[in-house]
């Protein structure tokens, strides 16, 4: 089973959204940022590295990170809220094959007022950077409760720069993140889509109110490991780093992505179908996640 590496190589970050945890948490921000080999990722059996943050790009070794990802072999994926891309894209070109860039909304007003920040025309334009540059950039388009009624101008925004769109169901925002059996539907519909990437067993799982801490499904410690911006290794997961699996407090209704979906690859069941099913399905679309 190929694990992966959850890499924040970064707390801080030049956008404050408003579903994001990591930036609205002062001990977060106290994580020093140091060196670390990835050669110690290879001897865990990692073959994916996912850097993620707080904002990758405003770690100044980043572009020593990705040649070292490279030069051992690992498949890496990074995302960005894309602010700095258009200052720093060397530090990505052929470093990084699946490049997210992050949002929230198809509008200006919207997005900005969920990113605390005027940032949408910087993204549009980075994206459009992106392709010059002969990256393939997706749109990671964080569904909410408000955000999932503008999907098909998402879609309308994608065809417009064709690129693809990652339907990311919102994991973590202040107990909010369910959503209606009829937006379920809806979000299925749309995800047949040319440009849609979509993970079935997220929605199934979203649906059945995420992880239960009396049976665990994440299965965090076997199939991904977890690097801070500091270099110390944490277990089970970034957000739960030295209790049990899926069974604390902060483990009731998870729906972290990062660890749930690699989750889905190591047990049997409906979500691991619905996972295989999926990826043939993105697959297809000329897009393997």
């Amino acid at each position: 089973m190929p694990k992966i590496c959850n890499y924040y190589v970064t707390s801080q970050c030049n956008d404050t959204c408003e579903f994001c945890p990591i930036w609205q948490d002062e001990e977060y921000k106290k994580i020093e940022e140091k060196p670390f080999d990835l050669i110690t990722l290879k001897r865990h059996g990692v073959s994916i590295l996912n850097i993620t943050g707080g904002e990758p790009l405003l770690r100044d070794d980043l572009p020593q990170i990705l040649k070292q990802a490279k030069e051992l072999g690992f498949k890496t994926q990074l995302t960005t809220n894309g602010l700095l891309y258009s200052e720093k894209p060397r530090w990505i070109d052929g470093l990084v094959d699946r490049l997210f860039f992050s949002l929230d909304y198809p509008m200006a007003e919207a997005h900005d007022r969920s990113r605390g920040i005027e940032c949408f025309h910087d993204v549009i334009k980075a994206i459009q950077l992106a392709k010059a540059n002969g990256e393939k950039p997706v749109i990671k388009f964080t569904l909410t409760r408000d955000s999932v009624l503008f999907l098909p101008e998402m879609l309308d925004l994608a065809e417009k720069l064709n690129v693809f769109v990652y339907l990311n169901p919102v994991y973590d925002f202040y107990n909010t993140q369910g959503f209606e059996q009829a937006t379920i539907s809806h979000i299925k519909y749309y995800g047949r889509d040319k440009r849609v990437l979509l993970n079935l067993a997220a929605l199934e799982f979203l649906k059945d109110n995420g992880n239960r801490t009396n049976l665990p499904r994440c299965r965090a410690k076997q199939t991904t490991i977890t690097v801070l911006p500091d270099g110390k290794i944490v277990s089970p997961c970034f957000f739960n780093q030295a209790g049990v699996q899926g069974r604390e407090d902060i483990c009731s209704s998870c729906m972290r992505w990062p660890y749930m979906l690699p989750s889905f690859d190591a047990k049997l069941d409906k979500y691991y179908l619905l996972n295989k099913w999926s990826e043939f399905l993105n697959k297809r679309k000329g897009m393997k996640l």
